[in-house]
């Protein structure tokens, strides 16, 4: 008779497991994030827009910085994600897309972006400089 036990069939087994799953290694954001999710990247987080910046925050936990892109055509933001996975269980892919559309006076030649080490995606883009000024109207008499 064979008699076939779980790895799991006592707590100290279940205990250590936990214990390797939760080792308080230093991982990078996208290893600690909880892939069970599918909720995640579905709004655009805190948004600026003063008379200094635009500034955007999206939450990017689930994906390696590799898998990100972001691009800009004229005003227009389109930040992407995709993570492909391959196993011998299967196959899963994930996916974003979101597009923002830059103020008129955002300096499109100034736009930036950095990553936090939870994850936060921070886009943000200076004011271009107030160009309007006041012309004074000189009186010139004649002669």
């Amino acid at each position: 008779m064979i008699v076939l036990r779980s790895p799991f069939s006592n707590s100290s087994a279940i205990d250590n497991f936990f214990d390797e799953l939760t080792d308080p290694v230093q991982l990078p954001y996208w290893r600690d994030a909880d892939h069970s999710s599918f909720n995640f990247s579905d709004t655009v987080g805190e948004i600026i827009n003063n008379e200094s910046k635009f500034s955007v925050q999206v939450d990017v936990s689930h994906f390696k910085p590799e898998d990100l892109k972001i691009q800009l055509d004229g005003r227009e933001l389109k930040i992407e994600g995709c993570q492909e996975s391959k196993s011998e269980h299967g196959y899963s892919k994930r996916s974003f897309s979101r597009m923002i559309l830059l103020p008129e006076d955002a300096d499109l030649t100034a736009v930036k972006s950095a990553i936090s080490n939870d994850g936060k995606l921070q886009i943000e883009a200076s004011k271009k400089a107030n160009t309007s000024r006041i012309i004074p109207i000189n009186f010139v008499a004649k002669h």
